[in-house]
């Protein structure tokens, strides 16, 4: 049994969380009001669909630590940051993951207050030692409310989306990778691809591909300009049609590339990241 829910939600590092929000926003994102985490220096917007959500995460009170947040942004720039996986009791899955030969750290309690819902957002965060995973920034989210996270209003999004679907990442070898990363899902959810590897999550999938393979992972896709390697690069988001999220960027007037199965925006529009809806 895995020990993980699949996807939970992805953050988006951001140097301007207010100018990140609106481009968000245009996009045809709804956002939560601000979360302040208490006691840290970050603060986010979510983007929040029915199982899972998008994380715009960024420092409003520089005083306090921000995680190494501020070191991320200067060495890659704004992007996907981090993947978080879900579970229902992060300490019950300390031991799970141990076991399977990933080392930990926590879990660590986080709170934030929530103005809609109202209340006292609260999680229980179990971070993944990087190394045991080839490298890549992953850690176990468990959500002690999650009743405060969600209404109506929040899922409900003028470009049709309504899902994290997958992420795509960078790695020197993916098939190195998607072995390290089969501790947390299981052998059987690995896929040797043309571009490399796919991992099914659970809920999304997780795709590994080189520099010169993402092209065939997402077509029309460039690389990342950052030098650090591995690095979460294409964010998939999933939309209920196709033809009527074209046509939300159309009268936007939002710059797409339309390649048959995804619209893709670039990522000087999505603050850092490759975006591509798909169905």
């Amino acid at each position: 049994m895995n020990p993980v829910i699949g996807l939970d939600h992805c953050i988006i590092a951001v140097r301007d969380l207010e100018r990140a929000r609106e481009d968000y926003a245009r996009l045809g994102f709804t956002t939560a009001p601000m979360g302040d985490h208490q006691n840290r220096a970050t603060a986010n917007y979510c983007l929040m669909f029915q199982e899972t959500y998008l994380e715009l995460l960024g420092i409003n009170q520089p005083e306090y630590p921000d995680g190494g947040l501020q070191e991320k942004l200067e060495v890659r720039g704004e992007g996907l940051h981090r993947l978080a996986l879900g579970t229902t009791d992060a300490d019950a899955v300390k031991a799970q993951v141990e076991a399977l030969g990933v080392r930990t750290e926590g879990p660590r309690d986080l709170a934030r207050p929530s103005k809609e819902p109202e209340g006292m957002v609260r999680f229980r965060n179990l971070f993944l030692e990087p190394a045991d995973l080839a490298g890549m920034p992953i850690f176990i989210c468990g959500h002690k409310t999650p009743e405060l996270m969600r209404n109506t209003r929040l899922t409900t999004h003028a470009n049709g989306s309504n899902r994290f679907a997958g992420i795509t990442g960078l790695v020197t070898d993916p098939k190195e990778t998607a072995k390290a990363m089969a501790k947390l899902f299981g052998a059987g959810s690995i896929k040797e691809t043309e571009f490399g590897a796919e991992i099914d999550s659970g809920r999304g999938f997780i795709r590994l591909a080189t520099d010169e393979s993402i092209v065939q992972a997402h077509q029309g896709s460039t690389t990342h300009p950052a030098n650090e390697r591995p690095i979460w690069h294409v964010l998939s988001i999933g939309v209920k049609d196709l033809g009527e999220t074209e046509q939300y960027l159309k009268q936007a007037e939002i710059p797409y590339q339309n390649n048959g199965s995804a619209l893709r925006i670039d990522r000087s529009m999505a603050r850092g990241l490759i975006l591509e809806f798909i169905e």
